[in-house]
């Protein structure tokens, strides 16, 4: 194991991505074969297979899939650290891996990052959106140095967590619907309409399950998906309703927005990180000037 280096994580990591030893071996800049002897070595050094050969393709195995997130995790700390011993890293010229929800991606995150940037030119943004349960997953294996994401999940310990903002959930029709009209409606109102929900039984459908069942009503599911663009879609054909967050993903004259009532709903949105890992200076710094736009200054944010 001590002879594992940066290179074959490196090139592990590559191939984990492409799942094919020849595009891996162009991206490298190597020969196949070359790459082919760096994944026996690792796995040699391992001491279990990371991947399983499947035609001209290869695929992770049960350990690599473990493996994977750790690899990257190291070597992100490996550069941050060498980049801080040259001197190069600042808060005001770093990186900043950011995990969001598509809804924060519509219009809130926009509209800070380019407050931020406006005043910290120099800070680079990799942006990626995903569920609750991939932000989640990406903070906790250090693809992202923050998440944004809602409603802040219960049991991760390793998440520090700041509450900014509540996220209001409307009821969508298409226009011909019988309830177009109504200047609200009720959970009972719509539980025998066929709904339109997010399949993921985080973030999103989980605060809509729970809110019917503490009415004790059960929902008739008609479709599933977490794209919230395809399910307004759907909702828009007329094949079912829908409860999205405001606004809508896409300004829509097919469809109506009722606001719901007893009970209202809306998910917290928060801003996460790992308690256990020193976020890079850009990223303690962006994270001060989002919880501080909520809180004031004294605001928990991440220290060095």
């Amino acid at each position: 194991m001590d002879r594992i280096n940066a290179d074959l994580l490196r090139t592990f990591i590559e191939v984990a991505r492409l799942e094919h030893l020849g595009r891996a071996a162009e991206a490298l800049q190597n020969d196949q074969s070359t790459v082919s002897r760096k994944i026996a070595r690792l796995e040699h050094e391992v001491g279990v297979p990371l991947f399983e050969r499947i035609g001209r393709s290869i695929r992770l195995t049960k350990a690599g899939r473990r493996f994977v997130g750790r690899a990257e995790r190291i070597l992100s700390e490996m550069r941050d650290a060498v980049a801080e011993a040259a001197g190069t890293v600042s808060a005001e010229t770093g990186e900043v891996h950011l995990g969001f929800l598509h809804t924060v991606g519509a219009r809130w995150l926009p509209e800070r990052l380019a407050r931020f940037l406006d005043q910290y030119p120099g800070v680079r943004f990799i942006l990626e959106e995903g569920t609750t349960g991939e932000v989640v997953a990406g903070v906790l294996d250090g693809r992202f140095d923050l998440g944004i994401l809602g409603p802040p999940p219960a049991n991760t310990p390793e998440l520090e967590l700041v509450p900014l903002f509540r996220e209001r959930i409307a009821v969508v029709v298409p226009l011909e619907h019988h309830l177009v009209g109504r200047s609200s409606v009720t959970l009972r109102d719509i539980a025998s309409e066929p709904l339109i929900l997010p399949r993921s039984r985080t973030g999103l459908r989980r605060v809509i399950d729970d809110a019917f069942a503490r009415q004790g009503l059960s929902e008739h599911v008609a479709y599933e998906g977490d794209d919230f663009a395809i399910v307004q879609g759907l909702a828009e054909a007329g094949l079912g309703i829908t409860l999205l967050p405001m606004p809508l993903p896409t300004p829509s004259s097919r469809v109506v927005v009722i606001p719901l009532r007893d009970p209202p709903i809306a998910r917290t949105m928060a801003i996460a990180w790992d308690r256990r890992r020193t976020l890079p200076p850009a990223a303690q710094l962006f994270c001060r000037r989002i919880v501080e736009g909520v809180t004031g200054p004294a605001g928990r944010t991440p220290t060095g």
